[in-house]
């Protein structure tokens, strides 16, 4: 019975013991935590903050100066976090209101700091006084292509059948204008225009004599894209882009009654010199937007060069330094057309400073008739890109981003018979793309 009693006591002794230490681990975490927030020591901050919560210790103050010692070290997805929890524990905290607006914005979040602006006090909207004009940002684009073995492909035909003909791309501009509306703090609207002229030779090979006849092709596209913010970093995009153009028809000598394909693969049988064609895409997104991955799901449906296509898919982006300054992506697409499917995969990492960005991604896959970016991006020349490899950089001033880019792509088409049905023999050739732009923020 004594031995008993002993063991009780013994035990009684070691969880007070134990409860005293807890107790004064807490206020030691207090008052060094606070000590180092009034002296902007926040790597020491984050370094007792991450070992408390580790060990069990959290409250509200430290929540506050964790978030805020994130914030000043540029990890504005980990100081989100700690920013986020702290106001659910305490609304009215005018301070952990302010780090938190800013920390979504200069996440990119900006849909996010626009509905939480309004649940801010009102001290705060009368000092950061949002503006949404009807106009925030202007931008320029260009695209130039080459296709690097133009002039190997005029001078032989490698395929052994005579009696054949295949069309390839010279090169080709977009030049593209740009703008965005932020329709109210919950609704953004971009839309875009663009023309796109080409230079391409139709190659006839008859009994092995070859003709090469240049042709052009004018298209115009118009681009839209509303996001939506459903709140909690959820974003909802539907999308949708209209092309209208234009090309010689190289055709004229066939008889009405052959339905023939032309260089976009867009059935004709008109006496016209010049073929039009209107092709559209459109479509829809929603993005989860987490502290350390950001998930979308989208799904499209299009119609181009003549073709009905469908194409779903998945796309992540991870955050593991807990900011934007290292990001990995990858994407996996579906796309059906007509009868037959085929699967893009992507990946890549950008790399981000206040200053600048650094892109690099690689596609691998069949882009024939593809779309990415929600739509704003089309792969729609006749010929199909089996890969794709590039880099973009993009400069930072305080109210311009200036890009700079490169992809090379590797590209294959079929051949034709004099009657412009598709055979199965295929040729293929290199193509490089050239990027530029400029955004001007107001």
């Amino acid at each position: 019975m004594g031995k008993q009693i002993g063991l009780i006591l013994v035990l009684l002794m070691v969880t007070t013991i134990q409860a005293q230490e807890k107790s004064l681990s807490y206020k030691e975490v207090d008052s060094t935590t606070y000590a180092l927030y009034l002296n902007e020591d926040w790597k020491s901050l984050l370094e007792i903050g991450k070992k408390s919560r580790t060990a069990g210790i959290d409250f509200y103050y430290l929540k506050v100066r964790m978030g805020i010692a994130y914030y000043k070290e540029g990890k504005m997805l980990n100081a989100i976090k700690l920013l986020e929890e702290a106001y659910a524990v305490n609304t009215y905290d005018v301070i952990v209101q302010e780090y938190l607006y800013w920390a979504y914005r200069y996440s990119g979040l900006i849909l996010e700091s626009h509905l939480f602006y309004e649940k801010m006090s009102k001290q705060l909207t009368d000092k950061i006084q949002l503006d949404l004009p009807f106009v925030t940002a202007l931008d320029l684009g260009v695209l130039v292509t080459n296709n690097s073995d133009y002039d190997q492909l005029l001078l032989a035909n490698d395929n052994v059948n005579n009696n054949d003909t295949r069309y390839f791309p010279k090169n080709y501009q977009l030049f593209s204008l740009g703008l965005n509306h932020p329709f109210s703090k919950r609704v953004n609207f971009y839309h875009r225009l663009s023309i796109m002229p080409t230079s391409s030779v139709q190659q006839e090979n008859l009994l092995g004599v070859i003709t090469n006849t240049s042709f052009k092709v004018d298209e115009t596209r118009y681009y839209a894209d509303m996001t939506i913010g459903l709140g909690n970093r959820w974003y909802l995009d539907t999308y949708f882009n209209v092309i209208f153009g234009k090309y010689d028809n190289l055709n004229l000598n066939l008889t009405a009654e052959i339905s023939a394909r032309g260089p976009r693969n867009i059935t004709s049988t008109s006496s016209s010199s010049t073929l039009n064609y209107t092709d559209f895409v459109f479509g829809g997104s929603l993005t989860k937007a987490s502290y350390y991955v950001r998930n979308t799901v989208n799904a499209s449906v299009s119609n181009l060069n003549g073709f009905n296509q469908f194409q779903a898919g998945y796309t992540m982006s991870l955050y593991p330094l807990g900011s934007t300054l290292l990001v990995p992506f990858g994407a996996v697409q579906f796309q059906s057309q007509d009868a037959n499917s085929n699967m893009v995969y992507t990946g890549g990492l950008s790399v981000n400073t206040a200053n600048f960005s650094i892109i690099g991604y690689g596609n691998v896959g069949e882009l024939n008739n593809f779309v990415v970016n929600n739509g704003s991006v089309i792969y729609n020349q006749s010929a199909t890109a089996l890969n794709e490899l590039g880099l973009i950089l993009e400069f930072y001033t305080k109210n311009a981003i200036l890009k700079v880019g490169y992809s090379f792509m590797e590209m294959e088409d079929y051949y034709y018979t004099q009657d412009q049905i598709i055979i199965s023999e295929k040729y293929q050739f290199n193509q490089q793309n050239i990027i530029g732009g400029i955004t001007w923020k107001f």
